[in-house]
């Protein structure tokens, strides 16, 4: 079997991680991609003192991008002349600052709602330099060539995906996850621990993201726990961010799979966040695969069976029933495995029961 693993991103970490920033945006007008949040902690302002020579125009974005939105922001940003791209937040500003480097380095005539409602396959020809400081542990985004961007008109979710939105660098700074609360802290982590799953179950996965899988789950069972009893421990953070970023490498390749086809109806038209909606299956699927016999090998069915057994003491059912009834989760199973993301799990669309996942994942809730 012919594989191949492509992942052009320079990663940075460590101590005065922020000391190589400055050379990427020397002199250049500098789009820095935010939130709210990290203008009101001056984490923005901290970032750009780092750059004393960049001409930087700060612009905030909220979660979950919306193409309509987004096409607004880039027509008001066109007469800015944006030559470099930083994005300082989580996975949705990262996402947000993809389209922003791919719509800007475009002509006056090219939208996001032109691209993805209707050429959606079609390639890019350039995007803006894109550097990344992310500021969650959980999406990956920082490492991946794709970006998702909600279509809330047509309560449909697209992917934006081409080689040229691989950002050039990523500085890992765990520091910068200190004010992630906790239940964000849990779901963000959970979100690596199913890209790493996905990967594991993954008809794509190369020899190299199952090895980052395997780690970044290893990390994950290890440190997550950590951080829920104490939100300030740094090297937990530290752990957490090195495995949202290995998982992210492996799903660069391979993309993920059932456990978030599942997952998109029920952000879009209930509003659970992403990280739980794509991992309360997770423990289903493990024992969907085992019951098939589909491990890859011993190491991974074992990563399987802790994996379960830690989303077991989870109890992400009461997670869920914040945000929905039951009923409200049944109800949108017809939408859950029409994504080409499906069509990457080992086990084929035609044998998946989506009711039957649903009920096993979902046993207990009132």
């Amino acid at each position: 079997m012919i594989w191949q693993h492509y992942n052009p991103v320079k990663i940075y970490g460590g101590k005065n991680v922020f000391s190589f920033l400055p050379s990427y945006v020397e002199n250049k007008a500098t789009l820095l991609v935010t939130t709210a949040g990290m203008i009101k902690r001056e984490t923005a302002k901290e970032i750009i003192n780092i750059m004393p020579s960049a001409r930087c125009l700060v612009q905030t974005v909220m979660p979950n991008p919306d193409i309509d939105v987004l096409d607004n922001l880039i027509c008001q940003l066109r007469q800015e002349k944006i030559e470099v791209i930083i994005a300082l937040g989580g996975g949705s500003v990262i996402d947000s600052a993809k389209a922003l480097s791919a719509a800007l380095a475009c002509n006056e005539n090219w939208s996001l709602s032109q691209y993805l409602r209707e050429n959606e396959s079609h390639k890019l020809h350039k995007a803006l330099p894109l550097y990344c400081i992310p500021t969650t542990a959980g999406t990956g985004a920082e490492v991946t060539s794709f970006a998702t961007i909600w279509d809330n008109a047509h309560m449909k979710k697209h992917s934006l995906e081409d080689p040229l939105l691989y950002p050039k660098a990523v500085f890992l700074s765990p520091e910068l996850t200190l004010s992630l609360p906790r239940k964000e802290t849990l779901w963000s982590a959970l979100d690596a621990l199913s890209h790493s799953m996905e990967t594991l179950w993954n008809k794509s996965a190369t020899i190299i993201g199952q090895l980052m899988a395997r780690e970044a789950i290893k990390l994950l069972c290890t440190f997550l726990s950590h951080t829920q009893i104490n939100l300030s421990d740094l090297v937990a953070r530290e752990k957490l961010q090195q495995a949202s970023c290995l998982a992210g490498i492996a799903i660069s390749q391979s993309h993920t799979a059932i456990a978030h086809a599942i997952s998109y109806p029920l952000t879009i038209h209930l509003g659970i966040p992403h990280g739980l909606a794509c991992s309360f299956t997770l423990s289903a699927l493990i024992e969907l695969v085992d019951g098939k016999n589909l491990w890859r090998c011993v190491e991974d069915q074992q990563l399987a069976y802790t994996v379960a057994e830690f989303m077991n003491e989870l109890s992400l059912n009461k997670d869920l029933l914040e945000f929905c009834e039951v009923e409200n989760i049944y109800a949108l199973a017809s939408k859950m495995c029409t994504s080409k993301r499906a069509s990457n799990f080992i086990i084929e669309s035609n044998e998946i029961n989506i009711l039957d996942i649903l009920q096993k994942s979902l046993s207990g809730c009132c």
